[in-house]
């Protein structure tokens, strides 16, 4: 994740080159040149990025020593600006008379940027002295590679219960009435769904076997090259048709040539195997299972191998990204659905059982535990693998109810790496922050769309287009659409006009999500559990009541750039803003959504990086709105405002509307008096103002 956090750190620089250069009067020349060197850095990310590089662990101590330079590049900067703007804020005596501290400010800044430059540069140094290719971690890869197929198979091929209503539809797709030409069917559905099991039941069954006459297989995968898929396919067409031709060899002598066949097969060029599959199956009713496709480039790559011969042909792809269903064919993809709680149960009973009786008073903690998991097969499976080797016993299974999620992401499962990995390595750079911001809200968590865009842009995550001329919220709902699109994002609720409301992802993903996150210092998460533990996040969700977090939490939040609190019935005191605003002075999103307090604050205007704030006031009795002001300077990165069942609240401040920076109002569920103060608002060439 350090492209991102360089590519947001630019963007951060050069908007303040541009915006705020009366502030960088004597410290400009080193921002400058700052800039420069990481313009090559976020060069030389971009391109590692699409390489496979051999050496992935010094690639990745490289990434991270960058990405932790980077982070403090930015305290140094952000820090400026803060002194700064108060400084700024100060009449002509004081402002001579703090003159010599605020040179003192320009030179410390100054050393501290030449440091981080000599930083970066022995990065680079280092990395051109140490770095070597090594064949060792490309071999040790494809060996985890194929350790996961193995797993992913054993599990979803041997012990999935069901299907049956799933394959009769899909079924009915490949051999009911239809086109003769040749067509793709796809099943489409996140890691661990079952999209194999499927697959392999419907390839098995008698139906499918009596209505075409030749069926091969080939597992895909997203290392997997063209010539090594055409490969796949010919194991499984040449043996029957050298079988034909020579079904007088004796034994001995059809081994040895089955052998010498496969041999051949592999020197064999990507044009001549693809001209050996088509004359194999040109006169043919054939079914093809292409499983787990993930680049519409190996699709294109073999797809003129198949011959279309109107004979009622088909080809079955399984894959977790709905652009490949869109892009192999018209028809509309069947997507797997989750395992109903019936036949959660089901499968959960048969994997830890073993074929002996269930366990006598411990169903429901594990129908608990089965809950847990959400319907995932994958999940169950694993779960239930772990247990059966457990003593079947009250004390033993208490131990993990509550505690699922926990089990499963441990190292040895692998179900990390087959659920995650495999989807959050294949998907692009500008994708990678935002789906695993989704682990910031609660578990089970309906997430309202509109405000996660709103978040994204204001944590820097969208970057601007090249023309300059679409909204960020509108490139935003194209990141959410392409996440929901690659099965990492489920849909929760449609508007009237049918678009996403809602969304959320499965618990397991956000789990994945937090322990991917808390390696990349992205956000952390913290709970009555983890409270005590001294760490220093960059953005931090508070899952705990707002008084126990203050008085018990030993977070340092200096560098805390993001603040969630999620307790719905959360009172914020007035001592309790002093400790917000005093300890969070970097912060750019403060969302306080479902936190209730008695008024406005008017030190609000005292977070300077400001960009995303969601207050939510049920009573404004003990300081009437007239009084709620911001100074100058205050909120100059301020973007959306977002005011919430505001009840005593009739006016809005006359300061916002000169906040350059501001984009959207929203004002949701306005007092009467409000409605009519907004009906006789003029506001020009200002910020969107959105009621609702």
């Amino acid at each position: 994740m350090a492209d991102s956090v360089v590519a947001f750190l630019l963007e951060h620089l050069s908007q303040l080159l541009q915006r705020e250069t009366n502030l960088l009067c004597g410290v400009e020349d080193q921002i400058t040149s700052l800039r420069n060197e990481l313009q090559i850095i976020n060069i030389y990310l971009k391109t590692s990025s699409g390489n496979n590089n051999n050496n992935k662990e010094m690639e990745q101590l490289i990434l991270s020593q960058i990405r932790d330079i980077a982070h403090v590049a930015e305290d140094v900067i952000d820090t400026f600006i803060a002194n700064v703007a108060v400084y700024k804020r100060k009449n002509l005596l004081k402002r001579m008379l703090h003159s010599v501290g605020h040179a003192k400010l320009l030179h410390d800044v100054a050393e501290k940027i030449d440091k981080i430059k000599n930083t970066l540069k022995e990065i680079n140094e280092n990395k051109i002295k140490y770095y070597q290719d090594s064949s060792d971690q490309t071999r040790e890869d494809g060996m985890k590679m194929q350790s996961l197929h193995i797993l992913r198979s054993n599990v979803e091929v041997k012990d999935v219960v069901g299907f049956v209503h799933e394959s009769e539809v899909v079924i009915n797709r490949l051999i009911g009435e239809g086109s003769l030409h040749l067509n793709v069917v796809s099943i489409i559905g996140m890691g661990g769904l079952g999209k194999t099991t499927l697959a392999r039941k419907i390839y098995n069954s008698d139906k499918v076997k009596k209505h075409f006459n030749c069926l091969a297989w080939v597992y895909v995968s997203n290392e997997c090259r063209t010539k090594e898929i055409l490969l796949g396919l010919l194991k499984h067409l040449m043996p029957n048709h050298e079988y034909e031709g020579r079904r007088n060899n004796n034994t001995k002598k059809g081994k040895k040539k089955h052998k010498e066949l496969a041999q051949d097969l592999s020197s064999l060029s990507e044009g001549e195997m693809k001209e050996t599959i088509r004359k194999c199956l040109e006169l043919k009713k054939y079914l093809l299972v292409l499983d787990d496709l993930w680049n519409r480039q190996d699709w294109d790559a073999v797809k003129d191998a198949f011959p279309d011969g109107n004979k009622g042909s088909r080809v079955l792809i399984t894959s977790r990204l709905k652009e490949i269903a869109s892009h192999t064919s018209r028809d509309p993809p069947y997507y797997l659905q989750f395992l109903s709680e019936q036949k959660s149960w089901e499968l959960f009973s048969k994997k830890v059982c073993r074929g002996e009786d269930y366990p006598c008073g411990l169903e429901s903690l594990g129908k608990q535990m089965v809950k847990s998991c959400g319907g995932l097969p994958l999940s169950i499976v694993v779960l239930a693998g772990l247990l059966a080797n457990k003593i079947k016993s009250h004390r033993e299974w208490s131990k993990v109810v509550g505690h699922v999620n926990w089990y499963l992401t441990q190292n040895e499962t692998q179900v990390k790496d087959v659920i995650l990995k495999l989807s959050f390595d294949n998907l692009p750079s500008r994708l990678k922050p935002c789906f695993l911001y989704l682990g910031i809200f609660p578990e089970d968590h309906e997430i309202c769309v509109r405000q996660l865009l709103q978040l994204w842009v204001a944590e820097g995550f969208i970057q601007e287009t090249g023309s300059g001329s679409r909204d960020l919220e509108d490139v935003a709902e194209d990141y959410l659409y392409e996440l929901i699109d690659r099965s990492l994002i489920q849909v929760a609720g449609v508007s009237d006009s049918g678009g996403v409301e809602t969304c959320r992802i499965h618990d397991l993903l956000r789990d994945l999500c937090i322990l991917e996150s808390k390696e990349d210092k992205i956000f952390q998460v913290c709970n009555d559990n983890n409270i005590l533990i001294p760490t220093k996040p960059r953005r931090l969700s508070i899952h705990s009541t707002m008084s126990h977090y203050v008085t018990s939490s030993t977070i340092d939040h200096s560098c805390v750039r993001s603040l969630f609190f999620s307790d719905p019935n959360c009172y914020i005191s007035y001592k309790e803003w002093i400790w917000l605003t005093k300890a969070f002075k970097l912060v750019r999103v403060l969302n306080l959504e479902g936190n209730c307090c008695l008024k406005i604050p008017s030190n609000l205007g005292n977070f300077i990086h400001l960009r995303f704030p969601s207050l939510q006031v049920f009573e404004m009795r003990s300081l009437p709105i007239q009084n709620w002001k911001l100074a100058n300077g205050s909120m100059t990165q301020l973007q959306t405002l977002n005011i919430w069942k505001c009840d005593m609240l009739d006016s809005l401040p006359s300061e916002l509307w000169s906040l350059t920076t501001l984009r959207k109002i929203f004002v949701q569920e306005p007092s009467n008096a409000m409605t009519a103060f907004l009906q006789n608002l003029e506001v020009k060439n200002g910020p969107d103002l959105i009621v609702e």
